[in-house]
């Protein structure tokens, strides 16, 4: 009797050890995160796996690392193009020009926009069409506790390479 419980005892501990490794998992994932470099532009997109859908971005730091320039390609398109400095002087404006084009000019800046600078729809959209045609984007803006203006020169060369990878990245989706 003693033999056939400790069989018993035995047979269940190596049918549960066994089974325990043929237990079936499941792979819980997140969002998929991507980031890629074009000179001083990048590139990033989030893709949802399940829905096979991807938001992507294309921005550059320009200013002290911190100030930043976002285009997110959408049918909206214009309304996701973000200017954010966030050192900009109170009561200022941002003047913006790519190579030998028209200056373009945001309003006044007041502290609620906390650096958020401000171009209306027709501007975005000038902006834009003149960022994948030009060499360069220059801004020029004023900075709190100093009294000289500062221009940032932004390769748009780079842009265009990124805008291009954008678009090959989105279009396998």
């Amino acid at each position: 009797m003693a033999y056939k419980n400790n069989f018993f005892v035995i047979f269940l501990a190596l049918f549960f050890h066994l089974a325990s490794l043929n237990v079936a998992q499941a792979e819980i994932i997140d969002v998929q995160k991507e980031e890629k470099t074009f000179g001083e532009w990048k590139v990033f997109c989030e893709t949802d796996l399940m829905m096979s859908i991807s938001h992507c971005k294309v921005a550059a730091k320009f200013f002290e690392n911190s100030a930043v320039i976002s285009v997110e390609p959408t049918q909206k398109f214009y309304s996701q193009f973000f200017i954010v400095i966030p050192q900009i002087k109170s009561g200022s404006f941002v003047t913006l020009r790519v190579d030998k084009n028209d200056l373009i000019l945001s309003r006044n800046i007041e502290t609620k926009d906390f650096g958020l600078i401000a171009l209306e729809e027709p501007q975005k959209q000038a902006l834009y069409q003149q960022m994948r045609s030009g060499e360069f984007l220059y801004m020029r803006f004023n900075v709190r506790d100093q009294d000289k203006e500062f221009t940032a020169r932004v390769n748009l060369k780079d842009f265009r390479n990124a805008l291009g990878y954008l678009s090959s990245r989105l279009s396998k989706n």
